[in-house]
């Protein structure tokens, strides 16, 4: 019994929803399935009784997760903390690693084959935009404390809190967060609409097209960035990619917003009461809530938010505010070159400039524009160049975002791929459908096993959506054959040299040696 029949036993099973067991995939295999079936899963000879079945199945199962699973641990008992101890020490780092990556290539590529179930044509519709989160996968095994005797039969598991990055701080002196479960954290990317907020039919199912698992709150930016360049390495477009605080801006310059942007895509999130106002700046320039600005910009435009979330004002003045922002807003010259490097206009300069600014000379007519007030120099750079400055992509690299802040599109994009993400989880771990969110349904430990259960739990959802899309496209009488027409070309960006990764690190290709 090979890799196929078990893959397609954790699939089958995913599919009713019903419990994914060794003793239910041997049910399949003696009473279920006709001898087609079993044929084309590459089973030739039916086993004679449940007991044999059972055997052969649970030896074909360890024989596919011994190869994946990167945290070996004995499995047939309970270790105590110590042995556990001595289990982790003699892990080979190098060993760890490749079986980690051979584990994500496998999963990745399971999500892969369902979503290639979509019509071309449906496929070609999709231009880039994304959002990725991380969900709770309960375990069958429970957390145990740090004074425990025996360790958890889950071991590489951990705790999981609802606030922050999910991560539980351990059993430290102090107070401590309600512990919300123990489990592992799926971080899983989902395709989403072309134009947020658009009231026009869907041209494309939302499907998971990346996933990886951890520990929750383990290294987020290095799991949604080995996510995402699995999905860049397949070959799909990037565009925006919304995320949660704890990804945006949560994390370091350094190992998310910039190799993010270095594949092409462009961040879209929300910011904490501390992140508000002026966080960077750049030769003169201040970044407000993502945004390069003038250094001239009144103060209850810097404030809005602040004010707004500090209720002193209300609704419809911040939104007038955020509008009125527009008049103090740089533009850029020209696209960044190859290194990210942008030229970027002072809103005083050019024909369409929106402000008038002693320090420079009016282009066309001054008519709408803002009359901006200066004080005694020194003046910095963004005001006295004539033309241009350039910004390298690291200013203001964790904060700054495409779309400003609080306006409309902003709004529209940044709800509607947080809502299709969300929505997408609820599905996931409704026990009506892929029942992800139920921890007795799965029972067979480690890492690896996990890994591979949620990936067919979310090739099995992708598969229903699809069908349902599918049938909802018949019923509208949508046109089968050739590409549907695009409503705008997606905005691709030039990679960013130093965060650049090379072909072999992307999961493409043959799958990582051992």
């Amino acid at each position: 019994m090979g890799d196929r029949a078990v893959l397609a036993f954790f699939l089958l099973l995913a599919e009713e929803c019903a419990p994914v067991q060794v003793e239910r995939m041997a049910d399949l295999v003696t009473t279920r399935l006709s001898d087609n079936a079993l044929a084309a899963i590459g089973i030739t000879s039916r086993p004679e009784g449940h007991r044999v079945a059972y055997n052969r199945i649970w030896r074909a199962v360890r024989s596919l997760l011994d190869v994946l699973e990167p945290f070996p641990a004995p499995r047939n008992r309970r270790l105590t903390t110590k042995e556990l101890d001595d289990v982790c020490r003699s892990r080979d780092p190098e060993t760890t690693a490749a079986r980690r990556a051979r584990l994500d290539w496998v999963s990745n590529r399971l999500v892969e084959a369902s979503v290639r179930q979509l019509a071309p044509d449906v496929l070609a519709a999709y231009l880039g935009n994304l959002c990725i989160d991380a969900t709770l996968v309960e375990t069958f095994g429970v957390g145990r404390g740090n004074d425990a005797l025996y360790a958890s039969s889950e071991p590489d598991a951990a705790f999981y809190v609802r606030d922050g990055d999910h991560r539980h701080p351990g059993d430290g002196p102090g107070k401590k967060p309600d512990k919300n479960g123990y489990g592992y954290e799926a971080h899983l990317a989902v395709m989403g609409d072309n134009d947020p907020g658009a009231t026009t039919a869907e041209r494309f199912p939302k499907l998971v097209l990346g996933m990886r698992l951890d520990k929750p709150g383990f290294d987020i930016a290095g799991n949604a960035m080995s996510v995402l360049r699995s999905i860049h390495g397949r070959g799909y477009p990037a565009t925006y990619l919304a995320a949660d605080r704890a990804y945006l801006p949560g994390c370091k310059a350094e190992g998310f917003q910039l190799p993010l942007r270095a594949l092409g895509s462009e961040p879209v999130f929300d910011y904490k009461v501390d992140e508000l106002g002026i966080k960077d700046g750049y030769e003169g320039a201040i970044l407000v809530e993502g945004s390069w600005y003038c250094p001239r910009m009144p103060q209850p435009l810097v404030e809005a938010t602040v004010d707004y979330r500090n209720k002193t004002i209300d609704e419809a003045t911040w939104k007038q505010r955020i509008a009125q922002r527009r008049s103090y807003a740089f533009r850029r010259k020209a696209t960044p070159d190859a290194d990210g490097y942008v030229p970027m206009m002072c809103p005083a300069c050019g024909p369409n400039a929106t402000a008038i600014c002693p320090l420079k000379q009016v282009v066309g007519s001054p008519a709408g524009r803002t009359k901006v007030t200066i004080g005694p120099g020194p003046h910095p750079k963004v005001c006295t160049n004539k033309a241009s400055v350039t910004f390298p992509p690291t200013a203001g690299a964790k904060y700054r975002q495409p779309l400003p802040f609080g306006t409309d599109v902003w709004q529209r994009t940044y709800s509607t791929l947080r809502n299709t993400i969300e929505g997408f989880n609820g599905y996931l771990k409704d026990a009506a459908y892929s029942g992800l969110g139920q921890r007795t349904r799965f029972r067979i430990r480690g890492f690896a096993a996990h890994s591979i259960n949620v990936a067919l739990a979310v090739v099995a959802s992708n598969l229903r959506k699809i069908a349902a899309f599918e049938t909802t496209r018949r019923d509208r009488g949508d046109r089968e054959g050739g590409p549907a027409p695009r409503t705008r070309r997606p905005r691709r960006r030039d990679t960013l040299a130093k965060y650049t990764v090379t072909p072999d690190q992307l999961h493409s290709g043959d799958p990582p040696a051992a």
